[in-house]
């Protein structure tokens, strides 16, 4: 059947054989270790040239050996040398990078290359993760339709048992919404050190204008060693660690990308919501996505404006901007492909469908018949929840301080209640821990902007019956003048509260204005904005103190108003949502037999392969699959005074004398390639794989025009964005002189 195909496209013309291959669907991200079953022979139609054994395989050598879980999930990064060398993405290692710089000494800036394993820098904190077993545990924890209770004991007895007399760690993982579980045991190494990361000219080259964009010029790359003991298990950082020895890395290729040669992706997806019904894909387009827009568009904008006036500003919070301006872009570019496209109404076309179906039998009816109906009432009534509780995780807990003195100081203050002198002891040491990492990059005067902008965007944009009464409280001490229901004046200011009718507030200062005041004051005084103070406090911690320090009563008022009135129906209204889901999916999956479904990304590895493709993006416009040096120095030469495109001096040398070694193809230099791979966050770092597993490329963002893949993937338009491999080994090589650490590499030309 595949030679006929084969002879069949053979006939075709190459616009026919282009469509054909734009039009094909690439979406999934398929659990390796059912490949060889639901995948592999798709896979061979497409390309494929390594046997099923050769992708996943747990009795021998195979790629996913090679690939990691990097920092519990962040991102993917696979092995490319028998001495643990690792690839992942620039932007992974962003936060890493701007740690371990100083203004004299600017890695992010200026690039690094260690010229030994001695130079290279241990980066705290970094795990890299091997996923050593997968197993299907759906008929253990589901046997006899438990109860939750039941189902979380049995999750950990299953943990338990997988993890027994090993260093191993595992997770059993639900699928489908809870229609199936899965066990994942890893091997988890913890001394990781920087080898090599470019300069932020090339490795972000286009920063936040080209995130998300085609065409793209980016070197997104960074290089980092495993390091375990002498017996090559993992082992705690130590200078006499040795380099990791892997069972399997990956062969490099740089034999090029060409138009519709097969490419695969092995990594770590975050989340997809791939199954959500139209109610919720309506909501997040008219209500949650705006907020986080919002408040993110708050917080970076501030964090912006101190961090262009200080090098130490900039490098100490430089990861934690990135990371928001990414998802703040990305949540702008969802929203506006959700509305695009209709994927409300493409939702509910299917929905019909389905609803046919169920309606269709009386047994499927009873069971399925009501839940889209359910689904949409429960949404209709979830607005004003779902806003405050984004307002509530990035609006009161988006700031530094607020965070840190609720999860930190609340324990102590438990610890006090019941005099017991352990949990005392106990809370103020973790506290102490995390004061540690809480002043490692913290400036109050960022963080009090932060704040008071985040405070007027809660006060101003909450209902009043969801705005939490801490923030009259504390903005408001003064007396208030009483009225009647009809709005006259009663003329005599009281401070109480209880009267019948309504209440204004009057003062000489607006809300605003209140805030900046309030906020000022608590950052002079609070225990979490100074670390002198607080460790004056965990010297001699007291409930007292805890109780009176602002911007704990604020954070505290804040949760207490959640707890006391919006928990309950947030809890409810999540477990309705939750179990309506879990039903759509086994209906789904009831109404179609014979369709292979996979699961919802969650962190765990998945498979995805596809074809290198352009696109056409609208009517009259066309982008070519590969971008190359031209590029760059086109958007330089347009943009001379704009630091997103600046260039390094000696890139534009070796780009002049085309000194690309045996990096070119056919005398260019290719930078970026697209493929049709189904990724997202998560997947950031992933290698990309030819027909014979040989690594082409590094994963590294999508398109803007598939914005909406996380929720409806658009095959004609999805795609993936990956750096060139050949653009990375010159990058080392040519320009960072660094040809010591390709020359350890596996290469084929």
């Amino acid at each position: 059947m595949l030679r006929h195909f084969s002879l069949l496209i053979a006939g075709m013309s190459l616009v026919a054989v282009q469509t054909l291959a734009q039009s094909r669907s690439y979406e999934g991200m398929w659990l390796p270790f059912k490949a060889k079953d639901l995948n592999y022979a798709d896979m061979q139609s497409v390309g494929v040239a390594l046997p099923a054994d050769g992708v996943y395989n747990e009795a021998g050598p195979s790629l996913e050996d090679a690939v990691i879980r990097l920092n519990g999930g962040s991102c993917t990064a696979e092995l490319i040398s028998s001495q643990g060398l690792v690839l992942t993405n620039h932007h992974c290692a962003y936060d890493d990078v701007a740690n371990l710089s100083t203004p004299e000494n600017d890695l992010l800036t200026n690039g690094f290359w260690a010229a030994n394993h001695g130079a290279e820098l241990p980066i705290e904190g970094a795990t890299a993760e091997f996923l050593i077993h997968s197993e299907d545990v759906t008929a253990q924890v589901l046997k006899d339709n438990p109860d939750e209770k039941t189902i979380e004991e049995r999750i950990e007895a299953l943990t338990k048992a997988a993890t027994e007399g090993t260093a191993y760690e595992a997770e059993v993982v639900p699928m489908y919404a809870g229609n199936e579980y899965y066990l994942f045991v890893y091997e988890v190494y913890t001394d990781i050190r920087l080898v090599g990361v470019p300069p932020s000219a090339i490795g972000k080259y286009g920063y936040d204008q080209d995130n998300w964009v085609w065409p793209r010029h980016t070197g997104d790359f960074t290089l980092l060693r495993i390091y375990a003991g002498k017996d090559n298990k993992p082992a705690d950082y130590a200078p006499d660690n040795v380099p990791f020895k892997p069972t399997r890395h990956l062969t490099i290729s740089l034999a090029g990308v060409k138009e519709n040669d097969y490419a695969m992706v092995m990594g770590y997806p975050g989340s997809t919501t791939r199954y959500l019904t139209s109610p919720a894909v309506n909501m997040a387009l008219q209500g949650s996505n705006q907020v986080k827009i919002h408040l993110f568009g708050i917080k970076t904008s501030t964090m912006r404006s101190f961090m262009d006036q200080s090098d130490n500003v900039r490098l100490g919070l430089a990861g934690e901007y990135a990371s928001l301006m990414n998802t703040y872009k990305y949540f702008i570019g969802q929203t506006t492909m959700l509305s695009r496209y209709d994927i409300a109404g493409k939702k509910a076309e299917e929905e019909k469908t389905f609803q046919a179906w169920a309606d269709a039998d009386p047994a499927r009816k009873e069971k399925y018949g009501a839940i889209l109906s359910d689904m949409k009432a429960i949404y209709g009534d979830y607005g004003s929840i779902d806003q405050f509780m984004n307002y509530l995780y990035f609006g009161a807990l988006g700031p530094a301080s607020t965070g840190f003195a609720f999860f930190n100081l609340n324990p102590i203050r438990g610890a006090l209640a019941s005099k017991d002198e352990a949990n005392i002891a106990a809370a103020t040491e973790k506290a102490r821990g995390g004061m540690e990492e809480h002043f490692k990059a913290f400036y109050p005067e960022v963080d009090q902007a932060v704040f008071a902008a985040l405070f007027k965007a809660f006060y101003n944009d909450m209902p009043a019956e969801l705005r939490p009464e801490i923030f009259d409280e504390l903005l408001y001490p003064e007396r208030t003048v009483m009225v009647d229901d009809q709005g006259d004046k009663k003329g005599k200011k009281k401070k109480s509260k209880k009267q019948k009718g309504g209440e204004i507030l009057v003062t000489d200062r607006s809300p605003e204005e209140r805030i900046d005041a309030w906020t000022a004051q608590a950052y002079a005084t609070s225990i979490v904005t100074d670390k002198a103070r607080m460790e004056a406090f965990l010297a001699a911690p007291t409930r007292e103190a805890i109780e009176a320090d602002p911007i704990f009563k604020y954070i505290q008022g804040v949760i207490a108003f959640y707890r006391g009135k919006v928990a309950l129906p947030y809890i409810t209204t999540e477990g309705q949502i939750e179990s309506l889901n879990k039903a759509y999916i086994q209906g789904l999956r009831e109404m179609n037999p014979t369709k292979a479904y996979y699961p919802d990304a969650n962190s765990t590895m998945r498979l995805t392969y596809g074809k290198v493709l352009p696109y056409q993006p609208r009517d009259g416009v066309a982008y070519n699959y590969f971008t190359t040096i031209e590029g760059i120095m086109e958007k330089y030469r347009e943009k001379p005074k704009d630091p997103d495109y600046f260039v390094p001096e000696k890139l534009v040398s070796l780009y002049e004398s085309k000194d690309y070694g045996r990096y070119a193809d056919n005398g260019r230099l290719i930078v970026n390639f697209l493929t049709t791979n189904d990724i997202t966050g998560g997947n950031s770092g992933s290698p990309v794989l030819n027909a014979k597993g040989e690594l082409i490329g590094c994963a590294f963002d999508g398109n803007w025009e598939a914005m909406a893949g996380d929720i409806y993937v658009f095959p004609k338009l999805n795609r993936t964005i990956c750096v060139d491999i050949g653009y990375v080994l010159f990058i080392i090589e040519k320009f960072g002189n660094a040809k010591h650490i390709v020359d350890e590499m596996t290469i084929v030309e």
